[in-house]
């Protein structure tokens, strides 16, 4: 019976193993190294997109606190002499100031902010991209400010003290003229042609109703404060932005 005999492989010298590992190496870690690149690179142009987009946001947020504060030392003003009307003895004889600037006393303008970009960072996990720490801590001061105007625009707040001065002042005007004088729209009020009469002279409602109308001017006051504050460290974080993202 024949038998046949197999050869034997050949061994490679060990320098062949090496250079084969080596090579194996170096494709991985290129491959880690480029695929490391290449997340850095979406991470800084989402980055980037990010702070582009809040950039946005507080130009609007400027854009609409300008557009309010044009109103707000008028109605200061309003609110002063409603104050002064109300506390008056006798009443005043112009009752179509009163009944005017009795029902613009409640037209506030709310400004709730542009959050549209935060959000969606806070939803995303955006915020662990920044990488200036500055930016992240002028961010987080910005939108605190915001909260602190919320909260004065609230129920504990502005629209508590509306609330109050409604329940007082409905028994001191008529709803008739009221309805005839904010017929034209939502927040536009005419002054009546006539000087209609109150549903009470009473002083005390009337001193009552000024008291309200103190504590809403003051809280007014002091939202405005807030929203002067807001378009400062808007503008500061804005400048920050562009020097730290290049933009223009």
């Amino acid at each position: 019976m024949e038998v046949h005999h197999h050869p034997k492989p050949e061994k490679k010298p060990f320098k062949e193993y090496f250079l084969e590992f080596l090579m194996i190496f170096l494709a991985v870690t290129m491959g880690f190294f480029a695929e490391n690149l290449r997340e850095r690179m979406v991470n800084h142009e989402t980055e980037k997109s990010f702070m582009e987009s809040l950039v946005q946001d507080l130009k609007d947020d400027k854009s609409t606190i300008t557009q309010q504060q044009q109103v707000f030392d008028q109605r200061v003003i309003l609110l002063d002499s409603l104050i002064m009307m109300l506390d008056a003895t006798p009443v005043t004889a112009n009752t179509n100031d009163l009944y005017y600037y009795g029902r613009l006393a409640t037209k506030s303008q709310l400004f709730t902010g542009n959050t549209r970009t935060i959000e969606q960072m806070k939803s995303t996990g955006g915020f662990k991209l920044i990488r200036n720490r500055k930016v992240t801590e002028a961010m987080l001061s910005y939108y605190a400010i915001l909260e602190e105007i919320r909260n004065l625009e609230s129920q504990g707040g502005e629209e508590g003290e509306m609330n109050e001065y409604r329940k007082l002042a409905v028994q001191i005007f008529n709803a008739d003229v009221f309805n005839r004088i904010n017929s034209a729209g939502l927040n536009n009020v005419s002054r009546p042609t006539e000087n209609p009469p109150l549903r009470t002279n009473d002083p005390k409602l009337r001193g009552d109703l000024a008291g309200w109308v103190h504590y809403l001017k003051n809280t007014r006051i002091g939202i405005y404060q807030f929203k002067k504050e807001l378009v400062k460290k808007g503008e500061d974080l804005v400048r920050l932005i562009g020097e730290e993202y290049h933009l223009d």
